[in-house]
């Protein structure tokens, strides 16, 4: 089970993060998952074929899981036919020198409403089923957002639109928000490598309005108004931000191989990380490796590895009937 949601001490209490949101086993799993749907449809509707074909050889009913990955087995052949087309739409794609792909329909940018598509079966259904997950947490139940079914599961509850983004070191996205379409409250996980997000309070000539021919001098004072927020992301953990935060302050991620150590101890929660880790240590002798572990890190910084990020919103406007299938969803983040 997920570890208890823990409040990132900051200035703006809307940072809050879940280390261990997935066991390693569960890691390793989605990640091979991804790369299979990643590849483009004929991989994915195989992967799902040897899914169901483990599903029928264990006697998995509808609604079962197993902790070795397989899932439901009795979505009918409706379902898998949508699951099939909806395929042809999940591989990467490249966006800003960087491989990206949208799961969970088309966002429409005037309406912002949403033209579902299926999930892959990992993240809605099938072991080990993100979306509820992260659903059952409660963190989108305080929107009330229009449709949301806060008895529900899944994406009828929580996140129904997720962004995956394949950063590889010295690969980092430059400061942005997110954008009008999501309400106001988004659910990142991390897998396989370990990343600083940089947030950042927007200057008042971007958040107030302005003369077009707003000087440098300006800028540059309005420059050192700028509030900054590094928080730490281990793998596996689950990072969710909310609230003006979200909506208003710029995030971001700087291309580096390697995140420095005056960076690492620079972050509102690596203090907090390091408590986790020893919390779930079982005996001296694994404490003792994570004091060395943080020592090293603390010398010599910390090499990043390619990095896979989820990034679980929901949409503000309604959920249209119908599917849209074999389209790239979503608006650029």
């Amino acid at each position: 089970m997920p570890r208890e949601i823990q409040t990132v001490e900051t200035p703006h209490p809307a940072i809050h993060i879940v280390y261990d949101f997935v066991t390693p086993q569960e890691e390793q799993h989605l990640v091979q998952k991804i790369d299979a749907v990643g590849g483009g449809p004929a991989l994915a509707v195989a992967d799902r074929a040897v899914d169901e074909a483990g599903d029928g050889a264990a006697g998995g009913g509808e609604g079962t899981a197993s902790p070795d990955g397989s899932g439901a087995a009795g979505a009918g052949a409706a379902g898998a036919s949508a699951v099939d087309r909806s395929a042809k739409s999940w591989g990467w794609k490249e966006l800003n020198g960087r491989r990206s792909m949208y799961w969970g329909g088309t966002v429409l940018p005037n309406s912002h409403s949403l033209i579902p598509a299926p999930f892959p079966p990992f993240m809605d259904g099938q072991w080990p089923d993100v979306l509820n997950r992260i659903a059952e947490t409660g963190v989108f139940d305080e929107l009330k957002a229009e449709g949301a079914d806060r008895k529900g599961e899944g994406k009828e509850r929580g996140a129904n639109h997720c962004l995956v983004n394949e950063y590889l070191p010295s690969q980092g996205i430059l400061p942005h928000t997110d954008g009008p379409a999501y309400q106001p409250l988004t659910a990142t996980l991390s897998l396989s490598s370990h990343t600083i997000l940089s947030l950042r309070s927007p200057p008042s000539w971007l958040s107030s309005p302005r003369p077009s021919t707003t000087s440098a001098s300006q800028k540059a004072s309005d420059a050192k108004e700028v509030e900054k927020v590094d928080v730490f992301l281990p793998p596996r953990s689950l990072v969710l931000l909310s609230g003006t935060l979200y909506q208003e302050w710029l995030h971001g991620i700087q291309p580096l191989e390697v995140s420095l150590p005056e960076s690492l101890r620079g972050c509102a929660n690596w203090e907090q990380y390091w408590a986790s880790r020893m919390d779930a240590c079982e005996g001296e002798e694994a404490r003792d490796e994570v004091r060395k572990e943080r020592v090293a890190v603390e010398d010599k910084g910390w090499k990043r590895e390619k990095r896979i990020s989820l990034t679980c919103r929901r949409v503000k406007g309604k959920v249209r009937k119908g599917l849209a299938l074999g389209l790239l969803g979503g608006l650029k983040r």
